[in-house]
Protein backbone atom coordinates (compact mmCIF):
# COMPACT_ATOMS: atom_id res chain seq x y z
CA UNK A 1 0.00 0.00 0.00
CA UNK A 2 1.39 3.34 -1.00
CA UNK A 3 1.01 5.97 1.71
CA UNK A 4 -0.17 9.28 0.36
CA UNK A 5 0.90 12.64 1.72
CA UNK A 6 -1.46 13.48 4.61
CA UNK A 7 -3.53 16.61 4.79
CA UNK A 8 -1.97 18.85 7.44
CA UNK A 9 -4.21 21.07 9.53
CA UNK A 10 -2.89 24.14 11.24
CA UNK A 11 -3.94 25.46 14.61
CA UNK A 12 -2.94 29.03 15.41
CA UNK A 13 -0.75 29.07 12.33
CA UNK A 14 1.23 25.94 13.27
CA UNK A 15 0.87 22.41 11.83
CA UNK A 16 -0.92 20.39 14.52
CA UNK A 17 -2.93 17.59 12.92
CA UNK A 18 -2.51 15.17 10.04
CA UNK A 19 -5.48 13.64 8.26
CA UNK A 20 -4.99 10.32 6.47
CA UNK A 21 -7.54 7.99 4.89
CA UNK A 22 -8.84 5.38 7.35
CA UNK A 23 -7.44 2.46 5.34
CA UNK A 24 -3.98 4.00 5.48
CA UNK A 25 -4.30 4.67 9.21
CA UNK A 26 -5.24 1.01 9.80
CA UNK A 27 -2.23 -0.05 7.75
CA UNK A 28 0.06 2.19 9.80
CA UNK A 29 -1.32 0.82 13.08
CA UNK A 30 -0.91 -2.76 11.84
CA UNK A 31 2.72 -2.14 10.90
CA UNK A 32 3.43 -0.54 14.29
CA UNK A 33 1.88 -3.51 16.09
CA UNK A 34 3.99 -5.91 14.02
CA UNK A 35 7.11 -3.92 14.87
CA UNK A 36 6.17 -3.94 18.56
CA UNK A 37 5.62 -7.72 18.46
CA UNK A 38 8.99 -8.25 16.76
CA UNK A 39 10.69 -6.09 19.39
CA UNK A 40 9.06 -8.11 22.18
CA UNK A 41 10.27 -11.37 20.61
CA UNK A 42 13.82 -10.02 20.25
CA UNK A 43 13.75 -8.82 23.86
CA UNK A 44 12.50 -12.21 25.07
CA UNK A 45 15.24 -14.04 23.19
CA UNK A 46 17.92 -11.68 24.49
CA UNK A 47 16.61 -11.92 28.07
CA UNK A 48 15.42 -15.49 28.59
CA UNK A 49 13.53 -16.19 31.75
CA UNK A 50 10.38 -17.77 32.99
CA UNK A 51 7.30 -17.35 30.86
CA UNK A 52 3.88 -17.40 32.45
CA UNK A 53 0.98 -19.14 30.72
CA UNK A 54 -1.91 -16.96 29.62
CA UNK A 55 -4.24 -18.89 31.92
CA UNK A 56 -2.21 -17.82 34.96
CA UNK A 57 -2.05 -14.21 33.80
CA UNK A 58 -5.80 -14.15 33.10
CA UNK A 59 -6.62 -15.61 36.52
CA UNK A 60 -4.43 -12.99 38.20
CA UNK A 61 -6.01 -10.21 36.15
CA UNK A 62 -9.47 -11.55 37.02
CA UNK A 63 -8.66 -10.95 40.69
CA UNK A 64 -8.22 -14.52 41.86
CA UNK A 65 -6.13 -14.94 44.99
CA UNK A 66 -2.53 -14.56 43.89
CA UNK A 67 -1.09 -17.00 46.40
CA UNK A 68 -3.49 -19.71 45.26
CA UNK A 69 -2.94 -19.03 41.56
CA UNK A 70 0.86 -19.20 41.92
CA UNK A 71 0.69 -22.24 44.23
CA UNK A 72 -1.41 -24.15 41.73
CA UNK A 73 0.82 -23.03 38.85
CA UNK A 74 3.82 -24.39 40.74
CA UNK A 75 1.99 -27.68 41.33
CA UNK A 76 2.03 -27.32 45.10
CA UNK A 77 -0.55 -28.35 47.67
CA UNK A 78 -1.46 -26.08 50.55
CA UNK A 79 0.42 -28.43 52.85
CA UNK A 80 3.56 -28.35 50.69
CA UNK A 81 3.50 -24.54 50.63
CA UNK A 82 2.84 -24.39 54.37
CA UNK A 83 5.78 -26.71 55.06
CA UNK A 84 8.06 -24.65 52.80
CA UNK A 85 7.11 -21.48 54.67
CA UNK A 86 7.08 -22.93 58.19
CA UNK A 87 3.41 -22.15 58.74
CA UNK A 88 0.27 -24.25 59.10
CA UNK A 89 -1.97 -25.46 56.30
CA UNK A 90 -4.97 -23.62 57.83
CA UNK A 91 -2.91 -20.40 57.72
CA UNK A 92 -2.31 -20.87 53.97
CA UNK A 93 -6.01 -21.60 53.52
CA UNK A 94 -6.90 -18.38 55.34
CA UNK A 95 -4.47 -16.39 53.18
CA UNK A 96 -5.96 -17.89 50.02
CA UNK A 97 -9.48 -17.10 51.25
CA UNK A 98 -8.32 -13.52 51.97
CA UNK A 99 -9.59 -13.87 55.52
CA UNK A 100 -6.14 -13.26 56.99
CA UNK A 101 -3.22 -11.01 56.15
CA UNK A 102 0.36 -12.24 56.05
CA UNK A 103 3.27 -10.51 57.75
CA UNK A 104 6.16 -9.22 55.65
CA UNK A 105 8.23 -12.15 56.91
CA UNK A 106 5.66 -14.69 55.72
CA UNK A 107 5.26 -12.83 52.41
CA UNK A 108 9.01 -13.19 51.84
CA UNK A 109 8.80 -16.91 52.62
CA UNK A 110 5.84 -17.28 50.27
CA UNK A 111 7.68 -15.47 47.48
CA UNK A 112 10.71 -17.70 48.00
CA UNK A 113 8.66 -20.92 48.16
CA UNK A 114 6.68 -19.94 45.06
CA UNK A 115 9.90 -18.98 43.25
CA UNK A 116 8.74 -15.42 42.65
CA UNK A 117 11.10 -12.53 42.05
CA UNK A 118 11.72 -10.69 45.31
CA UNK A 119 12.09 -7.46 43.31
CA UNK A 120 8.31 -7.57 43.00
CA UNK A 121 6.37 -5.68 45.62
CA UNK A 122 5.61 -8.32 48.25
CA UNK A 123 2.20 -6.79 48.76
CA UNK A 124 1.40 -8.02 45.23
CA UNK A 125 0.94 -11.48 46.74
CA UNK A 126 -2.11 -10.38 48.73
Amino acid sequence: MKIRKPQVLEVEGKPRLAVVPLAEWKHIVERLEEAEDALAVRHGRANPGETVPADVVNRLLDGENKIKVWRLHRGMTQQTLADACGVSKPYISQLEASSRLASQSVLRKLANALDLDLDLDLDDLV
